[in-house]
């Protein structure tokens, strides 16, 4: 029987180049794949931290109890914007901790982050906050010449709806009715109604007076969650009697707390 003989030719130089190229075109696919990932990796991160400084400076609707926002971030327990982002994360007040209402840190960085990293983008850039036109921002990697390649995370409203928000409405009594206007005018110091709400960290109560129809306004509230007191005191010489209600009222951005009914444990009429 016969052997056929074995080929002994090598690889020509034709060969080699067919599978150099197509070697070449498996990276290169490879790397783009890769870029696009990495890319996409870094714009997730990105967003995410933008989302998150935006929650942490204007709070979140989102988080409902009974029915009721119970987050409004930064503002709501400073009663004012951050100036810099590292508001977030450092009382600006200089008041005592028991003192000031500021109840940071309101963002963090990671484990695998510098102390910083909560305001660096997924390029390792600084993300920029304006405070008079409320956004955060990325230049995405491509700082301020490729406008396409920004991302903007804008709150959605105006330094007014976060801070100057109105809380008004009426003390009835325990019917529902509203104290006579003979009642009010001729005795004024027995009505009483208080807000606290923050100012600049720190909660103070501002005093409010009554119309001849029993209603009362505050025009210049901060988002958040206020408390707001109404009192009454009946004169039983030599003694005085002190009715009070207190609640807690949900001040919305641009809505605020508007036509409140506020009503005492008493009866006018036995007054």
């Amino acid at each position: 029987m016969r052997m056929r003989p074995v080929d002994s030719r090598g690889v020509t130089l034709l060969e080699l180049l067919v599978v150099m190229m197509v070697l070449s075109l498996i990276l290169t696919a490879a790397v783009k794949t890769w870029d696009v990932t990495l890319e996409r990796g870094r714009f997730e991160t990105t967003r995410r931290k933008l989302d998150q400084l935006s929650s942490a400076i204007v709070g979140s609707p989102d988080l409902i109890v009974e029915g009721k926002r119970v987050d409004f971030g930064y503002v709501g327990d400073y009663g004012d914007l951050p100036v810099t982002l590292n508001d977030l994360v450092q009382d600006r007040s200089g008041l005592q901790p028991e003192s000031s209402n500021w109840r940071g840190p309101y963002v963090r960085s990671t484990f695998s982050e510098s102390p910083e990293g909560y305001r660096t983008d997924g390029w390792g850039d600084t993300i920029i906050y304006s405070r008079e036109s409320l956004f955060v921002r990325s230049y995405g990697g491509r700082g301020l010449s490729d406008r396409s390649r920004w991302i903007t995370r804008e709150f959605g409203y105006t330094n007014v709806d976060l801070t100057r928000n109105e809380v008004s409405g009426r003390m009835l009594d325990v019917r529902g009715v509203p104290p006579s206007e003979s009642l009010l005018v001729n005795h004024p110091l027995r009505f009483g109604v208080e807000l606290d709400y923050p100012i600049g960290g720190k909660v103070q109560t501002a005093r409010g007076a009554f119309n001849t129809q029993g209603e009362f306004l505050f025009n210049i509230v901060p988002q958040g969650s206020q408390t707001l007191r109404l009192r009454y005191i009946r004169d039983y010489p030599p003694y005085y009697d002190t009715i009070q209600t207190v609640r807690t009222v949900t001040v919305y951005p641009k809505v605020g707390a508007k036509g409140l009914q506020i009503r005492l444990d008493l009866d006018w009429n036995s007054q």
